[in-house]
């Protein structure tokens, strides 16, 4: 799609017309993420979704920052605040907060962190891109619940008994506490731990005894497996803190899942209205309350919660890519020549 074939030579795509030459040598780079629009055309911006892997990744920002629109997204652990995960590399916050003229941020006070010179709003990578698990949700909606909740545990460290980077960011050692209240006589919960195994299906983290035939353990799931466990659900489990922009929690409510959910978690926390889309726990001192709130809420016939309708509401490509390109219009959109027709602004590639 970057050539047109004009007088029976490559000349550079009118769709591309609107972008840097280097604009996708750029972007394959895992930090810089392509923007298009809701015709899918691509627009000179990009998002910066991480810290910098190395000095190159730094170097190519400083290179093009004049000619092409940087902006920082949360979409990675705590990112631009400094990772508390003793597995991750660090960096001082101020290293990045001040670094892009603008940031999608996942931060209840943004004003205490990032300086005045620097634009804000309240969005992340989760609140894009839900098409599919709508879909999907809609397509198995008659689906039996056969599991009480789902968890996602990325890709975690099974090798060492989940104890290691992505374990610390999915916060599987409070999941081991929660498991045995969850599996107790008292709850009797069931449910599914994905990512809980190795890729050679031969070697699970170790739960609680208690959970014995009532937790299924799985591989790495692909996106449609994932959601066909999630489809057979009555709620999700977010337990994690360290995560500024939690896919699953949208995906869910995409699909008419309720969340249990961690109160203090860095991203995701806007998605959670008790009573409506779910369930906020602080610690394990109120777990068992929050708990027996969402049993008790979705263990019947007729539930409380109308995630769908506040996702359909709120986020999604149609209402978040608006507001973004409203927020990018209004402060750089001197910078900035779109493609004709553009009302909406889209992160992909995540």
């Amino acid at each position: 799609g970057e050539c047109e074939w004009r007088g029976g030579a490559c000349a550079r795509s009118s769709k591309l017309e609107h972008i840097h030459p280097d604009y996708f040598r750029i972007t394959e780079r895992y930090a810089f993420q392509p923007v298009m629009n809701q015709n899918h055309e691509y627009v000179n911006v990009i998002m910066v979704r991480s810290p910098y892997r190395d000095r190159d990744d730094e170097d190519v920002y400083n290179f093009y920052k004049d000619d092409i629109l940087f902006l920082g997204v949360s979409s990675f652990e705590s990112f631009p605040l400094k990772s508390p995960n003793p597995y991750s590399k660090k960096e001082e916050s101020e290293y990045y907060l001040n670094m892009f003229p603008g940031f999608l941020h996942m931060m209840k006070d943004p004003d205490e962190y990032f300086p005045t010179e620097v634009k804000t709003i309240l969005m992340s990578q989760s609140d894009f891109m839900l098409d599919d698990a709508m879909r999907f949700g809609k397509k198995y909606e008659k689906d039996e619940k056969i599991y009480d909740f789902v968890y996602s545990g990325g890709d975690q460290d099974v090798e060492t008994d989940c104890v290691g980077w992505a374990s610390y960011n999915k916060n599987f050692s409070f999941v081991r506490q929660a498991l045995e209240v969850m599996c107790s006589p008292e709850f009797n919960v069931t449910g599914v731990l994905v990512a809980n195994k190795n890729k050679a299906d031969t070697k699970a983290c170790a739960i609680p005894k208690a959970c014995d035939g009532k937790m299924v353990q799985t591989t790495f799931l692909d996106q449609g497996k994932f959601f066909g466990y999630l489809a057979k659900a009555r709620w999700a489990f977010l337990p994690q803190i360290c995560d500024a922009s939690p896919r699953v929690s949208t995906q869910a409510l995409s699909m008419n899942i309720p969340l249990l959910m961690n109160r203090n978690i860095m991203g995701g926390w806007k998605y959670l209205v008790p009573g409506e889309t779910g369930e906020f726990f602080h610690d394990i001192s109120d777990f068992k309350d929050s708990l027996r709130t969402i049993l008790d809420n979705t263990r019947g016939v007729n539930s409380p919660y109308k995630p769908l309708e506040f996702v359909k509401r709120r986020y999604g490509n149609v209402n978040s890519g608006i507001k973004l390109f409203e927020f990018v219009q209004k402060h750089w959109g001197n910078r900035i020549n779109f493609p004709d027709g553009t009302t909406s602004l889209i992160p992909t590639g995540a």
